[in-house]
């Protein structure tokens, strides 16, 4: 069960902030991740326990958690597999099973 959260008291100190530049720009860097992180997209995957299991035992042997893990993983399986595809289907399939192309 989630906790009330104490509401946030913010103060208006000053009109303008002068900062450092290298500090302004490590904040843009960090809201522009933070601005991708939120686009991502989130999926639901139903597994059993056992499947579940061997997965988090072997993302504790790399050491990483289990959703960082999965997500390596399955990024790395998908792009060998389109690379395995395009290499056998050649070029004249390869731009058929891209789909047509946006205009």
């Amino acid at each position: 069960m989630a906790r009330a959260r104490k509401p946030l008291e913010i103060k208006v100190v000053a009109e303008r902030v002068e900062e450092d530049v290298e500090v302004s720009e490590l904040v843009s860097r960090l809201e522009a991740e933070a601005d991708r992180e939120l686009a991502a997209r989130s999926v639901t995957l139903r597994w059993g326990r056992g499947q579940i299991a061997v997965v988090k035992r072997a993302a504790a042997i790399l050491g990483v958690p289990y959703q960082t893990y999965l997500k390596q993983v399955v990024f790395r399986q998908a792009v060998s597999d389109i690379e395995h595809a395009e290499a056998a289907l050649g070029p004249r399939r390869q731009a058929r099973a891209r789909g047509p192309r946006s205009r």
